[in-house]
């Protein structure tokens, strides 16, 4: 049986199941159904360049094991009343790490976390509709290896690593656990005319559009909780050190906004603030240091000693950030049934965790969240949501 080993982000991803599960969603909606023989040879295909798809994980060696899976374990038909669910899928990763569920005239795909990130996920996606459009020799970075990955990046000194690691997650929870939990799928849209607003002042502030959408979180906690000084972690893909390699894997470190929001303290003057935190942070090299102390310190230890160290190592924030991005639709297109939305969602946050996700397609902008909670705790995260859209929506005015 063929074996590939997993990394220690992937491992850091298992031991945070017990705050989040630990899984990537996609919902692509067509103008027609797919055709479920063609997407079965497209996963076959998929499969085929990309063995990881046909393993399952095992903790006690941190192992991924290649299993007799195809496209007839992983590819399901569902009922169209069946859609909440899909986007909250869980997988047992014992078993599998990837499902595709076709839903009337959508595509539903589950992926684990220790599968890939975000950026990983499309790059699947992407190549899937390749498969399915007919076209061959889709290739993938299979190394995963990130020590590999990141040979020409300066390391940063053992000091430098550790404060990187401690700095971060000191934010506070936004609501306390409670009673008669179960999972909820809260999102709101951002059209196309505001965002192409807000891209437009963004730009001439000399802001990114992902330092937009994190003041405008910043300012909803502040305004809504009362809080001056704001912590949110947020994911970075650090595929940009690979030199243009894309890869299908965990490869993201974070950066924390740390962003001191003063009583009558405007939405621009925040934002210039956030966009200045943001660029001294990308310019610490804070983004990679963690992970490579995680890398680091796997590499000189058993597996054992690793996991009495970080095993209990909680690294998710309270309360956190992801952009997903923007979904390419040149790239997203299955031959024969136009793509008319597609929305990506990030894992099932189990109270009092929580997280904003952000994904565009076509010029339109989805916030989600997906909460395990009580009724009175998804309230609070929906009222968070619609403050989040009013901050963009004053700001594209």
């Amino acid at each position: 049986m063929k074996s590939y080993k997993a990394q220690p982000l992937d491992l850091m991803q298992y031991i945070n199941t017990k705050y989040h599960e630990p899984f990537i969603h996609e919902k692509i909606e067509f103008s027609s159904p797919l055709s479920r023989e063609r997407l079965a040879t497209a996963i076959d295909k998929l499969i085929a360049v990309f063995p990881l798809l046909k393993c399952a994980y095992r903790f006690e060696d941190n192992t991924f094991y290649e299993t007799d899976i195809s496209a007839k374990t992983l590819l399901a038909v569902s009922d169209s009343g069946e859609k909440d669910k899909l986007l909250t899928e869980s997988l047992d990763t014992g078993k599998q790490l990837i499902k595709f569920t076709l839903c009337g005239s959508a595509l539903f795909i589950t992926a684990s976390h220790l599968l890939t990130d975000g950026s990983g996920f499309k790059q699947l996606i992407y190549i899937l509709c390749n498969l399915y459009n007919g076209k061959e020799g889709c290739g993938f970075l299979m190394n995963r290896d990130f020590s590999a990955l990141f040979v020409n990046v300066k390391k940063p000194s053992m000091l430098k690593m550790l404060v990187s690691v401690l700095k971060k997650y000191k934010n506070k929870p936004i609501y306390e656990k409670a009673g008669n939990e179960r999972k909820y799928i809260i999102e709101r849209e951002l059209d196309k005319d505001i965002m192409e607003r807000t891209h437009k002042k963004a730009k001439a502030q000399g802001a990114t559009l992902n330092d937009v959408f994190m003041t405008a979180f910043a300012r909803a906690i502040s305004d809504l909780y009362g809080r001056q000084k704001i912590n949110i972690p947020c994911n970075v893909d650090l595929r940009k050190y690979t030199e243009g390699n894309t890869g299908v894997g965990n490869l993201t470190g974070t950066l924390d906004l740390n962003l001191k929001i003063k009583k009558g303290m405007g939405f621009a003057e925040c934002l210039k603030e956030t966009s200045r935190l943001m660029n001294e942070q990308k310019k610490s090299g804070n983004d990679i240091a963690g992970p490579m102390l995680l890398v680091e310190k796997y590499k000189k230890s058993t597996l054992e000693k690793f996991l009495k160290t970080y095993g209990g190592l909680n690294t998710s924030p309270f309360v956190d950030y992801t952009n997903l991005g923007k979904l390419d639709e040149t790239r997203l297109y299955f031959d024969g049934a136009e793509v008319v939305n597609a929305v990506g969602y990030s894992g099932v946050q189990k109270a009092p965790y929580f997280q904003i996700a952000i994904s565009s397609f076509k010029g339109v902008t989805t916030i989600s969240s997906i909460v395990f909670c009580g009724e009175s705790e998804k309230q609070k995260v929906e009222k968070l949501s619609d403050a989040i859209i009013d901050e963009l929506k004053k700001f594209a005015e």
